[in-house]
């Protein structure tokens, strides 16, 4: 884990992943399908916690096959909005900066993780997942969502509301993206670091059993409700979503998943 000081009311820790965007392209994000439809959580938008654009080419492409899950290894800060966290988060990462007493980093293009989620569960979108991210440590960011939980989880444990919005985030995103529960690792599990914290590792059993409980009962709701369009039901006989090898894509012209953006 590489501790990053941020000036300001806000002291974040980025768990030394950064990930690149840029919203401009017309192509939808992602495939959808029925179950994922049905589940988007609430999500503060990158237009609500008025995000600046992206800095430009700093970004690569990638084909989303996991997610990894991280902790900002800073105390979780109950005064703080989210959408002023990640505001001062974009303002260090867009600067080059120290990260350690040791160890400074470059501008990066954006936030560094798709996926913000704060102290009381509220979750705020990050960048981009069609880019992939860079990082401090030595492993390759290619082909994963990035999402960070606040807190540092060598401390402290997680908030019940912090893993029930974890566990609605990651049902959404394998549905979205088609992903098993066994592509959901945490940062620790790829690069020399103990991100995201012992307390957390704890209650990761637990979360990916109830993330496999829900996708499952996810899928049955959506496979037991009438098509919303041609050929929606074309995975409902096949296997559960932990064996799926192939997507289940909305047809040419169908409407890409939408963050849902909170009052």
């Amino acid at each position: 884990m590489t501790r990053i000081h941020i000036a300001g009311p806000l002291a974040l820790a980025i768990c030394a992943v950064a990930v690149s965007a840029v919203w401009a392209a017309s192509e939808p994000a992602a495939p959808d399908n029925a179950a994922a439809s049905a589940i988007s959580p609430p999500i503060v938008s990158r237009e609500k916690w008025k995000a600046k654009p992206a800095l430009p080419g700093l970004m690569k492409e990638q084909k989303i096959t996991g997610i990894i899950l991280h902790h900002t290894a800073v105390r979780k800060n109950f005064q703080t909005s989210i959408e002023n966290k990640l505001r001062n988060l974009q303002a260090f990462s867009q600067q080059p900066g120290r990260v350690s007493p040791t160890h400074t980093k470059p501008g990066w293009a954006d936030v560094p993780y798709h996926f913000y989620i704060g102290a009381t569960g509220a979750v705020a979108e990050g960048r981009d997942v069609r880019y992939a991210g860079d990082t401090n440590t030595k492993y390759d960011t290619s082909g994963y969502i990035q999402v960070v939980i606040e807190g540092d989880f060598e401390k402290e444990t997680p908030e019940a509301a912090q893993l029930s919005a974890t566990r609605d985030l990651l049902v959404w995103l394998m549905h979205t993206y088609d992903l098993p529960v066994k592509s959901i690792g945490v940062h620790k599990g790829h690069a020399q670091t103990s991100c995201p914290g012992s307390n957390f590792v704890a209650a990761l059993p637990k979360l990916l059993a109830d993330v496999a409980a829900q996708s499952k009962r996810v899928v049955n709701d959506a496979c037991s409700r009438p098509p919303s369009w041609p050929g929606a039901h074309e995975g409902c006989e096949r296997q559960p979503l932990d064996k799926r090898a192939e997507p289940v894509s909305r047809p040419s012209g169908g409407k890409p998943h939408e963050i849902v953006q909170t009052r």
